[in-house]
């Protein structure tokens, strides 16, 4: 069976078709607290998505969802940023190398992010895409530091558009 790659764009009008199924189909952290908080999280972003305050995008395979990214329009220190309110892959797909996708499906959601603000910034003023990492763990953050990103401050961390 051959895979078909495709990222769904979810907003305020289609969240209703996606919230439970987004609720059921993940794989979550064994941990039971890294599950509570990461269904805690993409509850929050639901809502948000709800409130038309961010656009959520799925990274699906076929009917499988890999993973999701929510984007956001903010600014930090008055500078103009698209921020990444929340990335999330399953856990069965966490530092996985997939073919289709030349890469992981974190670094895939990030590139695809670095493209739509690509695209925005031909249209309004934007220099950075932002993101706040919700575990400050060294770890994490040297995975973003990896693949370009510089910290901002204590908390943030962005890459400068081109």
């Amino acid at each position: 069976m051959g895979s078909n790659i495709t990222i769904v764009k979810i907003d305020d009008k289609n969240i209703r078709l996606y919230k439970v199924k987004l609720l059921q189909s993940f794989d979550f952290h064994p941990d039971l607290e890294r599950t509570t908080r990461e269904r805690g999280l993409l509850e929050e972003i639901i809502k948000l998505v709800q409130k038309n305050k961010t656009k959520l995008y799925l990274l699906k395979n076929n009917n499988e969802i890999l993973g999701l990214i929510a984007l956001s329009a903010s600014s930090i220190d008055d500078f103009p940023v698209i921020q990444v309110d929340y990335l999330f892959v399953d856990y069965r797909y966490r530092k996985v190398y997939i073919d289709d996708i030349d890469g992981t499906v974190s670094s895939y959601l990030l590139l695809f992010a670095m493209n739509v603000a690509e695209n925005i910034k031909e249209t309004i003023g934007l220099k950075y895409l932002a993101l706040y990492p919700d575990a400050q763990s060294e770890k994490l953050i040297s995975h973003y530091k990896e693949m370009g990103f510089n910290v901002l401050n204590k908390y943030w961390l962005f890459i400068k558009l081109k």
